[in-house]
């Protein structure tokens, strides 16, 4: 190989291990952590009280409402006893996943980035399609959606970041209207008692 071709060789390698450390995928970069995501990341302890679970209820007796008088009375316990609000929520980021607890509940993980995953109620063995992820609103979502029903969970913060409002929603082919409801959390600080059972 000529000089000149040994000199040109040289060129195009530089370049392009130029060209791949300015411009290529960066590992570090793809890694970093999601300011955003960590915003939610924490302990809430539930602060609605009994305002939230009065409107809880009236949410329910107007869904109910709409249905058969024969059912009422089973629809309206199937939709309350899931739905009550627990003592707290835990939100924790864990490589590029989001894992969402409750106690006496069965936690949740899946991929931050909104992609589903298949997930199976470990005790009624239900099977959904599950999504977590930050919406266009910059609110933190998770997502369930079954055979015959969908529940959308959003968890807005407020109070510089020490409050969550989870606002959910929920449609479901036996439901003549959306159901619609909130509940109320703060951050826990480590210090902090536990809660007592509600």
């Amino acid at each position: 190989m000529s000089a000149l071709r040994r000199f040109l060789a040289a060129s195009a390698l530089l370049f392009a291990a130029s060209l791949a450390a300015c411009c290529g995928p960066s590992t570090a970069r793809a890694d970093a952590p999601n300011p955003v995501l960590e915003r939610f990341a924490g302990t809430y302890r539930y602060v609605g009280g009994e305002a939230e679970l009065q409107a809880l209820d009236r949410a329910i007796d107007e869904v109910v409402s709409q249905m058969n008088f024969f059912i009422r009375g089973i629809a309206r316990r199937r939709l309350r006893a899931p739905n009550l609000p627990s003592k707290e929520v835990g939100v924790f980021l864990e490589k590029g996943q989001i894992r969402i607890e409750r106690p006496g509940q069965p936690e949740v993980s899946a991929p931050a980035d909104g992609k589903p995953i298949t997930w199976r109620h470990p005790t009624d063995g239900d099977v959904f399609q599950v999504s977590h992820g930050i919406d266009d609103q910059g609110a933190l979502y998770q997502r369930f959606e079954g055979e015959r029903s969908v529940s959308l969970n959003r968890f807005v913060l407020s109070k510089g970041d020490k409050r969550v409002t989870i606002h959910t929603v929920i449609t479901a082919d036996r439901l003549p209207a959306p159901l619609h409801f909130k509940m109320t959390y703060e951050r826990r600080e480590a210090r902090d008692p536990a809660p007592r059972p509600l």
